[in-house]
């Protein structure tokens, strides 16, 4: 799949689309792109979205998909993070992420757990400690 950065014109912005999620919407999905700002690894979203059209698709089509995606791997799909550089925008993937649990017939709840880079899995939300301004500005 070719990545989801908005900004070309058949681009369809997350958040402007109906209540309902085809596997076409999700396919056609672009998502701000971030840089100096946390978002989420674009090869993974990439790769995890792949897998949500594969699931939609079969779902619309009555034929088993592959790899299924299930709530539960939407409730925790664990993305890397990624700061000064590329990224995907984290709420509109979050948005996009709670269309599709809710057309696959999951209860909205908070925001999935993230990893950051390098970093192994983590469980639960991320809570920064408080950083003096040179420690966020050059790590440490």
């Amino acid at each position: 799949m070719t990545g989801r950065v908005s900004g070309h014109p058949d681009a369809t912005p997350c958040g402007t689309m109906s209540p309902m999620i085809t596997a076409d919407e999700v396919l056609a999905a672009k998502f701000q792109s971030t840089k100096f700002t946390e978002g989420y690894d674009q090869d993974e979203v990439d790769d995890f979205l792949d897998r949500v059209v594969a699931t939609l698709r079969a779902r619309e089509g009555g034929a088993p998909a592959d790899r299924p995606v299930t709530l539960g791997d939407l409730e925790a799909p664990a993305f890397t993070t990624t700061k000064f550089r590329e990224g995907y925008a984290q709420d509109a993937v979050h948005d996009l992420l709670a269309r599709v649990r809710d057309e696959l017939g999951g209860a909205p709840s908070a925001p999935a757990p993230v990893r950051s880079e390098g970093a192994g899995p983590q469980v639960g939300p991320v809570v920064e400690e408080r950083r003096g301004f040179w420690r966020r500005l050059f790590g440490g």
